[in-house]
Formats: structure tokens, C-alpha cells, sequence
């Protein structure tokens, strides 16, 4: 089965009880108030900058929230933009974040997502509309290790960005080195990280700055076989990260690495995992 078609299959099971799992909430904070200590380190010209940015509000701000989940990273950053664009593999995940969006009254000019897939090896005419261009924020949270090939990936939404535009992905670094897991032995499997979670991985080796190794072998025997087809690393390390970014003609990479661990269940286990935000710019025409 194509790892895309995995990946649909394998989030549309999960939308019914995607945020029920308790130790969601936590982790939701956690990186909804990382996500927004790094506004200015992001680098965008906010509708609503932080005090002190020395930047002035921007009328139009254009979020594209890619592989969007039920909506964490499009509700981190809703406060500082004015459009919000959600695109996902997963239409149950798509008409979650859409319900979320109406439940609280915001109109779908402002906030709404569609069922989409930028990655086909071939590039087609889906999505190819205007509106689905020139943002000056393409996000990506905790999606990036089930993307086939991260490279294509970050040349198809580097296309979606306008000049000046930023590409901002969320993850897990490799090397880190205190990760661990429990045993608990009464949890139901809830593995991913607390926004599109779209992670962990399977197999049993690392290479080309992907790991397979951060989730023991005991813990991955346990896991079903539809969350291991669906994901294609566990982590990255710094290095491929900028290599890709960088392949794909993005500028000022840089790279913030979470000091607070990640706390998450699945398998009747608990796994502390390293997240890091990395962000490109994509050139304005006098960088090129």
C-alpha cells in the first residue's frame, strides 16, 4: 500500500476519538505556547504582532496549515493571521477541523480546510486554483516523518509560499538522547504527537539523517500494523533538515530545538520525545 494511501486510511480511523486521549491536553498546551513564545523567531509579519516586535500589523496575513489534522497548529496561530487554509489526505480529519471552526462561529472565508494531497509524483492540476498560493505562512506540525520523500514535499510547498514567505514544520530531532519509555500496561494505543500527529516510526535502522531507532523493538511489536504502515521515520537530525530545506531554495534555515519533552501514550506505554520548530524563507526576487 502507497504510504499516502496508508496514511488516509489510517487518520481517518482515528478522527472520532483523535483528542479524547487525556494526555493530549497537556501536550496541546505545550505546543500552542511554544508555537507562540516563537512568533518572532518564525519571522512573519503578524496581523496581531507580540509587544515590543518593532514590526507594524499586517492587513493580510495567509496561513496554509498543510496535513492539518483537527486544526492545533491553524488554532496556535489563529490569532495572528486573517485567512487560515487547512489541507489534508484524511477527509474525516478535514471535516473535523471544519466542524471546529463552525462550533465556534468562525465564517469558512476566514477558516476552512479541504481534502487535498500536494505530494503525487507527478505534479497535477488539484488545488491549483489562486487561492491556494502566495501565503506567507506554509505550517507543517508533527507530519514531516510521513512524507515518502521530504525533499518533493518541501519543493510542492515552498510553491505555495509567496516571496518572502515562510515554510515553519514541527518535529521530532534525532540524537537527543533522553528519550524514554514506560510501561503501563492499560492504555489503548494513542501514539502521535498533539497536533496533525501525524508520527512515529518502524523500522530498524537509521540513514540519510532519518531514525528508525528512538521507539524500542518491544513497543514497536506492539504497535498495529496500520500505524506502522503509515509513518516512514521517527525523527531527523539537524543536518537533513537543512539539506532539504535548503534543496528546496529556502534561505535563512534555522532551527530551535524544545527544551521540554513531549509527553505521549500509545500501546499501553508512555515516550517522552525531543521536538524541534525548524523554519526557511523562500527568497524575495532580489535574493535569487
Amino acid at each position: 500500500m502507497a504510504l499516502a494511501e496508508a496514511n488516509r486510511k489510517f487518520f481517518d480511523s482515528l478522527t472520532d476519538t483523535y483528542d479524547d486521549a487525556p494526555w493530549r491536553a497537556k501536550a496541546i498546551t505545550q505546543i500552542t505556547d511554544a508555537v507562540r513564545e516563537h512568533l518572532n523567531w518564525i519571522g512573519v509579519n503578524w496581523a496581531k504582532p507580540e509587544p515590543n516586535a518593532g514590526v507594524e500589523e499586517a492587513e493580510k496575513v495567509r496561513l496554509l496549515d498543510y496535513a492539518c489534522g483537527t486544526g492545533l497548529i491553524s488554532r496556535a496561530l489563529g490569532p495572528y493571521v486573517t485567512t487560515t487554509t487547512g489541507i489534508d489526505i484524511s477527509p474525516n480529519m478535514v471535516s473535523a477541523f471544519n466542524k471546529r471552526a463552525t462550533d465556534v462561529g468562525i465564517p469558512q472565508s476566514q477558516v476552512s480546510a479541504v481534502v487535498g494531497n500536494l505530494f503525487t509524483p507527478e505534479s497535477s492540476d488539484a488545488l491549483a486554483e489562486p487561492e491556494y498560493f502566495n501565503f506567507d505562512i506554509v505550517a507543517v506540525g508533527s507530519a514531516y516523518h510521513h512524507f515518502e520523500d521530504v525533499t518533493l514535499a518541501t519543493k510542492r510547498l515552498v510553491e505555495r509560499l509567496k516571496p518572502g514567505g515562510v515554510l515553519f514544520i514541527i518535529d521530532f530531532i534525532q540524537g537527543a538522547g533522553m528519550d524514554h519509555s514506560h510501561e503501563h500496561g492499560h492504555h489503548g494505543y494513542v501514539h502521535h504527537g498533539p497536533n496533525n500527529d501525524h508520527g512515529h516510526g518502524h523500522a530498524h535502522h537509521a540513514h540519510h539523517g532519518y531514525s528508525h531507532t528512538d521507539i524500542p523493538e518491544d513497543v514497536l511489536k506492539e504497535l498495529p500494523k496500520e500505524m506502522i504502515d503509515s509513518i516512514k521515520v521517527t525523527d531527523f537530525d539537524e543536518a537533513h533538515v537543512r539539506a532539504f530545506f535548503e534543496e528546496a531554495g529556502l534561505v535563512e534555515f534555522a532551527i530551535s530545538v524544545l527544551d521540554e519533552k513531549l509527553y505521549m501514550e500509545y500501546s499501553g506505554r508512555s515516550m517522552e520525545r525531543t521536538v524541534f520548530f525548524a523554519k526557511g524563507m523562500k527568497p524575495v526576487a532580489q535574493d535569487i
